[in-house]
């Protein structure tokens, strides 16, 4: 019995098809890039938007804020009658302060997505506050400040603090200088990498009411603009600002 010979089998080759399978998988690679970049750009712009919007709100809360505080020194200082409105009108610059922190960490939060590490070198107000001491007008302060953006470089300049209030029904600005226990220069100064905390006690005179601290803040190191923030006397003493 003879057995069948088993010989090389011809197939056809057809390779077109592999290149079209392959072409295929490319052009639905492609696509879902496009779609997938064409989102990102679609929620970075909200992103963006929203943080304009948070912006322009804390810019709002923040001047309502200011006139609360204003109006509460005046009405601090008439009578027992207006003591209602004055309580009223506390309640409502507690209430407008808690908003203004909660939405300032929002912005933080939309800041850190929409520009992430291309933050330009540059000097953050990290916090400020205040403690009373005792019934003479003295306070302890402690200001922290950081520095943004990757350089390794330090940062260095100095920094002013201007109290506004009203004294004997009368405006008046105090600065550092004025206020500062033991003032010295280099209590002003800042040269750091990362942060710097300063701290010590500063004097009021008597019958002063603050109402407002403004931040100065007047970098030496090149291509670091000048620039001053602002935050309520009452902000400042219930834990400061971030």
């Amino acid at each position: 019995m003879s057995k069948a010979h088993v010989g090389f089998q011809v197939r056809q080759h057809n390779p077109w098809r592999i290149w079209l399978v392959v072409g295929l998988v490319i052009l639905l690679l492609f696509i879902t890039f496009l779609s997938g970049r064409e989102y990102q750009s679609y929620e970075l712009k909200q992103l963006k938007l929203e943080k304009e919007v948070m912006a322009n709100r804390i810019a709002e809360v923040e001047q309502r804020a200011s006139l609360l505080v204003k109006s509460n020194a005046q009405l601090k200082g008439i009578s027992k009658i207006e003591h209602d409105a004055y309580e009223k009108a506390n309640q409502s610059q507690v209430r407008l302060q808690k908003e203004l922190l909660e939405m300032k960490e929002q912005l933080v939060f939309y800041q850190g997505i929409v520009s992430p590490e291309q933050l330009s070198l540059g000097v953050n107000i990290q916090s400020f506050e205040v403690n009373k001491k005792n019934n003479l007008g003295l306070y302890y302060y402690k200001l922290v400040l950081s520095k943004r953006g990757k350089s390794n470089r330090f940062v260095k300049g100095n920094f002013d603090l201007l109290i506004k209030g009203q004294q004997e029904g009368e405006s008046k600005d105090l600065s550092f200088q004025q206020i500062k226990q033991d003032y010295n220069r280099k209590d002003s100064k800042f040269s750091f990498r990362y942060f710097q905390v300063f701290e010590g006690d500063v004097l009021l005179p008597d019958l002063f009411e603050p109402y407002d601290v403004q931040i100065k803040i007047k970098p030496s190191t090149k291509k670091i603009k000048p620039f001053s923030e602002s935050i309520s006397w009452i902000q400042a003493m219930s834990g400061g600002s971030n």
